[in-house]
């Protein structure tokens, strides 16, 4: 191959590169365009009250709840012996104590007639 067909080549391929470069921005400018009808949907939405999923706040009032305290200590207590002591243990067996105690409570819970309302 000559020089003069490797710079022929070159130059085709630099082309080839620059129009798929214009074509990459051509489209990110259309994002742009749709991204800011987006930021408009969402100022109307902020303006709306957030909701809250009603089974995060049971699940956090059944955790600190009296019937799973014992359970929520065992875990904190291995949860600091694995951090403080390097105690080669896993913490899984009082996490799945405590996930157990916690779905009971949310099922015996005010959870459904939170949710019929």
């Amino acid at each position: 191959m000559s020089e003069l067909e490797y710079d022929d080549e070159v130059e085709a391929e630099e082309e080839d590169v620059d129009e798929v470069e214009d074509d990459v921005e051509e489209e990110d400018k259309e994002e742009e365009d749709d991204d800011d009808d987006e930021e408009d949907d969402d100022d109307e939405d902020d303006d709306e009250e957030d909701l809250i999923d009603p089974l995060i706040t049971e699940r956090e009032r059944c955790v600190n709840s009296f019937e799973c305290h014992g359970f929520r200590h065992a875990f904190e207590a291995c949860q600091s012996r694995v951090n403080d002591e390097g105690v080669k243990e896993n913490c899984t067996p009082e996490f799945f104590d405590l996930l157990e105690c916690r779905d009971k409570c949310v099922a015996h819970g005010n959870i459904f007639k939170t949710m019929l309302k």
